[in-house]
C-alpha cells in the first residue's frame, strides 16, 4: 500500500470516528430532550399553546364604604387580546400589512412576531375594544384570533390608588390590596376545548365547548370610608404642594377596632395608566412600606413605658440644664431651654429631647445602661411591635428597624437618641397602631382594611383582631391621654374644638444622607393624635410630610394639615360631642 492510500484511509477512519461521535452526541441530546426532559418541554409547549384556549375568570369587585352603602371603586371591563398562531400564517408580510393599521406599532416588529417558529401563541395586541376586535375578525386572516379578557377599570380615578394597587397585563395583582389578595380576587381560569376552525382560531365559547368552567374571584369590601378618603387625599395633596414636600402620607384608624377609615399618599398615580409611570416608587403605599425616623412623636411612647413601669409619673420632677452628656456626646433641645427644675409632663408639653433622655434613664435606675436599653427595647419591639409587620392587608409592608440593646457600638448614645425618635425606623401604620394601644387602655389591635361581610356581601362591621392586651395599664393609658390633650391645647390651639376631645404630639426629625450622616437643613415632620367626643377617643390620625421646604419646623406644617383634616372630620362625620 502506497503512502497516499494510507493517508486516505486514515482520513476515512477519522471521518468515521467523527461521524460516530457526532451521532452519539446527537442521539444523546435527542434522548435527553425527548425522554429525560420530555415532560418539561411538553408542558412548556402545551402551556404556550393552551393560553389561547384559556377562559379568563372575572376578577372580584372592590368596594369602599359610604355610610350604610358600598361603592365600587375597582370594576372589570371586557376587552380583547389579539393573537397569532404562526403555524397557519403563510405570508407574514401580507398579514402584517393588513393588521398594522388596526393594532398600530411597528410593521417590521409585527412581521417578526408572525414569523415566529417556536411558539403557537404570539400576542400581537392587548386591551382592544370590541369594535377593534370585530374589525380585525372581519379580515378573516388565517392564524389570527381574538380572546376575550377582563381588564380593571377605576371609576373613581386615582382615589386610593396606592392602597388598591393595580393588575398588570398578565392579570396579576400588583401592590396594595390587588397584590395582597391576588388569589382571592383572581378566581380560577377555565379551559375551552382545543377545537379550532380552518384558520386555527378556537371555536366560539359555549357550554358544549368548555372543558373546565372558570370560577369568578371573590368581591371585597374595605373598611375605607370613601368620603373620608377623598377628604384626606384632597387636603394632603394641597399640603404637600403648598410646602413643596417630597411626599406625604396620612392615616385615620379607629382607636378601638383597628379599622382603617382613610389611608392616603401624595404624589399618587392613575392605576388605569400604570404603564405610563416612570418612577415605580410611586406604586408603593408609603404609609406601610416606607419606614422613617419619626422624631418626637416617639416621646409619648417612652413616657407611657415609664408610667407603666412605675419609674415616673406626670409630676416626677428633675433638674433640666438644657443639655445632657451621654458618653462622648452632648444632646441638646431643638429650641433653647433655660436651666430649671421641671416635670415629666413638661417633657411632652415642651418636647424636650434632654427630658426624654431623663425619662429613659429612669428605666435604668438613673442611667442609660443595660437595664434601660433592654427595657426600652422590650417596649419598642414586644409592646409597640416595631420591627414587626402589623399584618395590614397590603402587599409590600415593611418591618422597619430597631437595633438591639447589645448590637453594635455607641449603644448608650444610640438608645438616648431613640428616646426622641432618632436612630429607629418605623412605618406610619406601626406608629398609628401603637398610639391606638396607648390611648384605648392598652389593647393592640391589628390594623385592618378588610371589612366583614355577610353571605349577601353586605358589610356587617369590623371584627377586631386583638393582637395583645395590657401593653400598658389602663392607668398609664389614662395619664398619657390627658397629657397629650394638654400638649395639643398648648401647642396646637387651632385644633381645639368645644365639645370634642383631642390630643396630639408633633415630631421633627433630621434626615440621614447616603453615608448615614444627618443633614443640617433637611427635616421630616409628623403630627399624630386622637379625635373623639362623648365616647372618648374614636380615631387615631397621623400626618407625615417628608422634607417640606417652608420656613420653621417641619412638624408645624404637618399639624396644619392634621388640623384641617380633624376639623372637617368633626364637621362632616359622625362623632358624638360631649354634652354640656
Amino acid at each position: 500500500m502506497n503512502r497516499s492510500n494510507f493517508k486516505f484511509l486514515n482520513r476515512v477512519q477519522i471521518l468515521k470516528v467523527f461521524l460516530v461521535l457526532f451521532g452519539a452526541i446527537l442521539i444523546g441530546r435527542l434522548f435527553y430532550v425527548q425522554i429525560v426532559r420530555h415532560d418539561y418541554y411538553q408542558s412548556k409547549a402545551l402551556a404556550e399553546h393552551i393560553k389561547k384556549f384559556e377562559i379568563t375568570s372575572v376578577r372580584g369587585t372592590i368596594y369602599l364604604q359610604d355610610g350604610d352603602e358600598t361603592v365600587p371603586v375597582v370594576l372589570n371591563e371586557r376587552r380583547y387580546t389579539i393573537y397569532a398562531d404562526p403555524k397557519y400564517i403563510s405570508d407574514p408580510k401580507d398579514t402584517a400589512d393588513k393588521l398594522i393599521g388596526l393594532i398600530g406599532g411597528s410593521r417590521e416588529s409585527l412581521k417578526k412576531k408572525l414569523e415566529t417558529t417556536d411558539s403557537r401563541y404570539i400576542i400581537l395586541a392587548k386591551k382592544m375594544t370590541k369594535d377593534q376586535a370585530n374589525r380585525i375578525d372581519a379580515l378573516q386572516l388565517k392564524g389570527i384570533g381574538k380572546k376575550e379578557v377582563n381588564i380593571r377599570t377605576y371609576p373613581q380615578g386615582n382615589l386610593a390608588s396606592q392602597l388598591l394597587g393595580f393588575v398588570n397585563d398578565d392579570g396579576d395583582g400588583q401592590y396594595g390590596i390587588e397584590g395582597y389578595y391576588n388569589d382571592k380576587l383572581a378566581g380560577k381560569s377555565g379551559l375551552q376545548k382545543a377545537v379550532t376552525d380552518v384558520r386555527g382560531v378556537p371555536l366560539a365559547v359555549n357550554n358544549d365547548n368548555i372543558l373546565l368552567q372558570p370560577e369568578p374571584g371573590d368581591d371585597l369590601t374595605l373598611t375605607i370610608d370613601i368620603g373620608m378618603q377623598k377628604m384626606v387625599e384632597d387636603i394632603l395633596k394641597t399640603g404637600v404642594e403648598r410646602t413643596r414636600s417630597v411626599r406625604g402620607s396620612a392615616i385615620i384608624m379607629e382607636a378601638n377596632t383597628g379599622a382603617i377609615k382613610a389611608m392616603a399618599n401624595f404624589p399618587t398615580y392613575d392605576p388605569s395608566s400604570f404603564d405610563k409611570v416612570s418612577d415605580q416608587s410611586i406604586f408603593q403605599n408609603a404609609a406601610v412600606s416606607m419606614p422613617w425616623e419619626p422624631g418626637s412623636v416617639m416621646k409619648p411612647l417612652l413616657v407611657s413605658a415609664a408610667f407603666n413601669e412605675g419609674t415616673a409619673t406626670p409630676e416626677t420632677s428633675y433638674y433640666e440644664p438644657g443639655y445632657v452628656e451621654i458618653d462622648d456626646r452632648t444632646i441638646t433641645n431643638s429650641t433653647p431651654w433655660a436651666p430649671q427644675t421641671t416635670t415629666v409632663k413638661d417633657v411632652l408639653y415642651n418636647s424636650l429631647n434632654t427630658g426624654a433622655v431623663f425619662v429613659e434613664k429612669t428605666l435604668g435606675g438613673g442611667e442609660i445602661n443595660d437595664q434601660a436599653r433592654q427595657t426600652w427595647y422590650d417596649y419598642l419591639v414586644n409592646h409597640y411591635r416595631f420591627s414587626k409587620k402589623t399584618g395590614v392587608e397590603q402587599s409590600g409592608e415593611a418591618t422597619g428597624y430597631v437595633g438591639g440593646p447589645f448590637d453594635g457600638y455607641g449603644l448608650n448614645v444610640r438608645y438616648a437618641n431613640m428616646a426622641f425618635g432618632q436612630g429607629v425606623m418605623i412605618t406610619p401604620i406601626q406608629l398609628v397602631a401603637a398610639y391606638a394601644a396607648i390611648i384605648n387602655g392598652g389593647t393592640y389591635y391589628q390594623p385592618t382594611l378588610a371589612a366583614a361581610q355577610d353571605a349577601n356581601g353586605r358589610v356587617k362591621g369590623t371584627e377586631p383582631k386583638v393582637v395583645a392586651q395590657n401593653i400598658i395599664s389602663a392607668a398609664a393609658s389614662s395619664l398619657i391621654k390627658d397629657i397629650l390633650k394638654t400638649t395639643l391645647e398648648i401647642n396646637n390651639k387651632q385644633a381645639i374644638r368645644s365639645g370634642y376631645v383631642l390630643g396630639g404630639k408633633s415630631g421633627t426629625a433630621q434626615v440621614a444622607d447616603a453615608n448615614g450622616n444627618y443633614k443640617t437643613d433637611v427635616y421630616d415632620g409628623a403630627y399624630i393624635g386622637y379625635i373623639g367626643g362623648a365616647d372618648g377617643p374614636k380615631y387615631i390620625m397621623l400626618v407625615r410630610l417628608d422634607e417640606p421646604k417652608t420656613p420653621g419646623f417641619a412638624s408645624a406644617e404637618a399639624y396644619k394639615v392634621w388640623d384641617e383634616i380633624s376639623n372637617k372630620l368633626i364637621n362632616n362625620f359622625a362623632i358624638k360631642p360631649v354634652s354640656n
